[in-house]
């Protein structure tokens, strides 16, 4: 008798634990969606980086929907405004402004404070680039700047020994590996062919800050370029294309890319996440470095994508906690985003082996400590796409830089006022 009870009180005992277990066993994983804007070289490391969150973390499904940056922040900004985007966004940190004041964007600092986020092994400037009043709206996942590559094969065909630090020598390099080698000199997009010309302007604003300059005012409020600097930095990229003839006319983005990537250019201006396409050519022989102080001392435009959490009709605690999860896991595993070419915002990255196993990242990651971040201003989108439209036609048309920075000015000053 005492034997069937003891029986008894074990299988109840066992009952009552599996029906403890249930709820956990049964628990569904939190779902969150993302929009992300990384269709060109990088997209496929961060899609891999998001497969491998998915598969260490079995309580959280992230899912991804990716967007064409041509239609990414029209798309954005409707969402936001309707308060029905996905859980966590992209949103360049030149973008923020756009958003922050209109309260679209959920502060996050109670969150990571309840989480016990490792803020301080963010490095500074990205973060702080990512505060407005004292708050943070979102954290940074890289800096990516403008940098330059050059084939070693063109060079030593060519008998180019020093990687160039002038526009002198730029344009001095290019031109003996056109003559000795028959390959273009440097690849530099110069239209809107199929995307923005951003790489004129990301130069222009590298050119104006090597002089000491800076695109617009400190206060953000007019225009900063109609000058001697501007005059010099807007006539480097002009003789560039029609003096010096090292860069073709018309030469798109994806030209660009494609003529140095097959070894058929000697050099290349580019953001950091050129590398990851870059290396993936077979007999490309390349290396990478900081954009050289062409006008003056060193210094390169930069940008920063960034992950943020916007703020929904209903915040759902659980989401929330699953977000900053992502978030925060995605810039401590900057080595996996390295891949593709961006400098990591977390300091511990630099110190993981598989950071320091990647070719070509120590070659460039000094870029960080002068890079030249966008304005302050809610007008910069708009700014940077006229510039852009802007230079193409300066460098189109070989304008006199003196008429065409006036016309800059003029069209940079109306959009700030419209603001």
């Amino acid at each position: 008798m005492k034997m069937k009870k003891r029986n008894a009180t074990r299988v109840l005992a066992a009952l009552a634990l599996a029906l403890l277990c249930l709820p956990a066993l049964s628990a569904k994983p939190v779902e969150i969606g993302f929009w992300s804007l990384f269709t060109g070289g990088d997209g496929e490391f961060f899609d891999a980086m998001v497969k491998e969150f998915n598969r260490t973390h079995p309580d959280i499904v992230a899912k991804t929907d990716t967007v064409k940056f041509d239609n990414y922040y029209t798309k954005l900004t409707t969402a936001l405004s309707a308060k029905n985007a996905p859980d966590v966004v992209v949103v360049h940190q030149a973008n923020l402004l756009q958003y922050v004041p209109k309260g679209v964007l959920y502060p996050l600092d109670a969150q990571l404070a309840k989480m016990k986020a490792p803020l301080s092994d963010f490095v500074e400037a990205p973060l702080a680039a990512c505060k407005f009043d004292g708050k943070l709206y979102s954290l940074p996942l890289d800096v990516h700047a403008i940098i330059m590559y050059y084939n070693n094969d063109l060079f030593a065909k060519a008998g180019v020994t020093k990687v160039p630090q002038t526009a002198e020598e730029l344009f001095a390099a290019a031109k003996a590996v056109q003559e000795k080698t028959g390959a273009m000199g440097l690849a530099v997009d110069n239209t809107t062919a199929k995307y923005k010309a951003y790489t004129l302007t990301r130069l222009f604003m590298s050119m104006l800050e090597q002089q000491g300059t800076s695109i617009l005012s400190a206060d953000a409020k007019k225009a900063n370029f109609n000058n001697k600097a501007g005059e010099a930095a807007l006539k480097t990229l002009i003789d560039e294309v029609q003096l010096h003839k090292v860069t073709p006319a018309g030469l798109d983005y994806d030209g660009a890319v494609n003529a140095f990537k097959l070894g058929k250019a000697a050099m290349h201006f580019n953001g950091v996440w050129a590398t990851g396409a870059f290396e993936s050519q077979p007999g490309l022989n390349f290396t990478a470095v900081p954009l050289p102080p062409l006008l003056g001392k060193s210094a390169a435009w930069a940008g920063s994508h960034t992950l943020a959490i916007p703020v929904q009709k209903k915040m759902d605690p659980a989401k929330l906690e699953a977000a900053t999860t992502f978030i925060l896991w995605m810039t401590e595993h900057g080595e996996m985003w390295a891949k593709a070419g961006h400098i990591p915002t977390r300091k511990s990255v630099a110190s993981k082996p598989e950071f320091a196993a990647l070719p070509h990242r120590k070659d460039y990651v000094a870029a960080s400590a002068s890079v030249v971040a966008p304005p302050r201003t809610p007008a910069w989108e708009e700014i940077y796409t006229r510039l852009s439209d802007l230079l193409e036609a300066a460098v189109a048309k070989n304008q006199d830089p003196k008429a065409a920075l006036a016309e800059m000015e003029i069209a940079v000053n109306k959009i700030i006022a419209s603001y």
